[in-house]
């Protein structure tokens, strides 16, 4: 959670090669993390020790994260070229995805667009 306290507000914007990465915008309690690059996300949520890991089951894994952010009274937003994907901490209101996640701490907000993007 150091990073929220490091971080008090602000925006910013990554670029590689020119190309924007990501798009970062802080205000109190709350990192809003717009990825630009598609590779970018699927490397987020995959962990490169399990192989074969279902995109639910990736989602899982953020858990204790998505669950400490929430004890902390703290949100991260995922979003994909602008559009909201997950959203993890105390903002989150999942519905049918706290089933798979096993936490309320975890809202997925477009599965669609996030299945998509993870498939590719």
């Amino acid at each position: 959670m150091w990073l929220f306290s490091l971080l008090k507000s602000g925006v910013a914007s990554i670029l590689t090669n020119g190309i924007e990465t990501f798009h970062l915008s802080v205000e109190k309690g709350r990192i809003d993390f717009n990825l630009m690059n598609r590779q970018l996300l699927i490397d987020l949520l995959k962990n490169a020790d399990v192989k074969d890991k279902s995109l639910l089951k990736n989602l899982a894994m953020l858990k204790s994260f998505a669950q400490e952010l929430k004890k902390e009274d703290l949100t991260l937003t995922i979003s994909y070229k602008g559009s909201l994907l997950l959203t993890l901490g105390s903002e989150a209101k999942p519905t049918i995805s706290q089933v798979f996640t096993g936490t309320d701490a975890i809202a997925i907000n477009d599965m669609k667009r996030l299945t998509q993007i993870f498939l590719g």
